[in-house]
């Protein structure tokens, strides 16, 4: 199994890439991904992850309108339609990093007759990025630094009842380390419907000027979740864009993406070299793996190569999890499947290896879907025989159809709220 070879990223893979004029005959979906690390006051890590989707490609209200999923109370199709420029949304969830926790999760989507004037997005050809969201945006500066602001809400079911959730988050990227994608920033090719993929910012410094996450307690008054450390470089970011000719689960029968730190630089350096893998399934085709050895603080990511007689990125061990609290809907069943490992072998140009088990365990699932399994596992790095904690993901977007998953996304209206 080779590793896909990358190449620098195309400026203009920074802004939006679906038609600006939407329809119903092409299922256009855009997201634009972004990860903040940051600490609290009493240095204490945690992960802020938002995106933002215009066209929305995994919205609830879309999919199931897709499928002519009928409940006994909505006919989606027929209330919501399936234009691809009606959906448009936020989405953000907050990781105790040491605790391997989801602490908040909010989803917030914008009514259809807001989107034209709450929604803006970059074109390439504009001097600068600028991605507007309502009351979040990301926003390249003069200086070549980019904003990113984040105040959106959402909700959380304590118990059964429904309570506000907020954050508000504003920070500072700064692209030291270059931006890459795969040949032509193409992810998957399924008969010419391409599916894209453009790693941004694999490796930012970034500057935390404020974050509070808060949750309504009884009788209204908030609660206070999180208090990030203020005015203070953070401890790395990330940022990726993707976009595609049609729904994801048309055309992908499931991803792993990942990425894993090191001690490469020594000590407590920041922001850590790290290694990023994403592997993808198409309905017909696979094509080979991308994993990137991306440094910090500055210097161009470089493909890593494959080492003899070993398979680069492979999965062992079948697992489950039963869907129960993972976006809070009291729903249990389910019985997603993954895989309990991740091997990575593979090694630079020069010979160095990037050798990575990566374990998901119950205990460290840090997001719970149908069709898609966050985890936040500590890694070994066997260079330095330190762990690190990482990020891997599984979507298995086959499932997006399943009866089941109807079910769940049928009821996500109770923690999403109109942003």
């Amino acid at each position: 199994m080779p590793i896909r070879t990358i190449e620098p990223l195309t400026p203009d893979h920074r802004h939006a890439q679906t038609p600006v004029v939407l329809s119903p005959a092409h299922q256009h979906y855009e997201w634009w991904y972004f990860e903040v690390e940051l600490v609290d006051g009493d240095g204490k890590p945690y992960r802020v992850i938002t995106s933002f989707h215009f066209p929305h490609g995994m919205d609830p209200h879309r999919l199931l309108a897709y499928q002519h999923y009928k409940s006994p109370k909505v006919d989606y199709y027929a209330k919501y339609g399936t234009n691809p420029a009606h959906f448009a949304g936020v989405a953000s969830y907050v990781v105790d990093v040491q605790a391997r926790k989801n602490i908040a999760l909010l989803i917030a989507r914008f009514p259809k007759a807001d989107i034209g004037t709450r929604v803006q997005v970059s074109r390439p050809g504009d001097p600068s990025v600028r991605l507007i969201f309502g009351d979040s945006s990301f926003v390249q500066n003069f200086n070549g630094t980019y904003t990113l602001r984040v105040h959106h809400g959402g909700m959380a079911l304590v118990g059964a009842t429904p309570r506000k959730l907020r954050i508000d988050l504003d920070v500072t990227f700064t692209p030291d380390t270059d931006g890459f994608q795969p040949h032509e920033a193409v992810l998957l090719d399924q008969g010419g419907v391409r599916h894209h993929w453009a790693c941004v910012m694999p490796n930012p410094s970034t500057f935390v000027e404020s974050c509070v996450v808060q949750r309504e307690r009884v009788g209204g008054a908030m609660k206070q979740l999180l208090r990030a450390r203020a005015n203070v470089a953070g401890h790395g970011g990330y940022h990726d864009h993707q976009w595609g000719a049609d729904l994801v689960y048309r055309q992908i029968r499931r991803w792993y993406w990942g990425r894993v730190p090191t001690g490469a630089r020594g000590g407590d350096v920041r922001p850590r070299d790290r290694v990023l893998f994403f592997d993808v399934l198409g309905t017909s085709t696979q094509p080979s793996p991308i994993l990137v050895d991306v440094p910090g603080g500055g210097g161009t990511p470089s493909a890593l190569v494959p080492v003899a007689g070993k398979p680069p990125l492979s999965t062992a061990g079948d697992e489950h999890i039963n869907f129960a609290d993972g976006c809070r809907l009291g729903i249990q069943g389910q019985d997603v499947p993954y895989p309990r490992w991740i091997n990575l072998r593979a090694q630079t140009s020069g010979g160095s290896t990037r050798n990575f088990d990566i374990e998901h365990r119950v205990s460290n699932n840090v997001d719970t879907w149908p069709f898609y399994l966050r985890f936040a596992p500590g890694v070994l790095d066997p260079h330095t025989g330190r762990t690190f904690a990482s990020v891997s993901e599984v979507l298995q977007a086959s499932r997006m159809d399943d009866e089941r998953t109807q079910k769940v996304l049928a009821l996500s209206d109770k923690i999403t709220v109109g942003a």
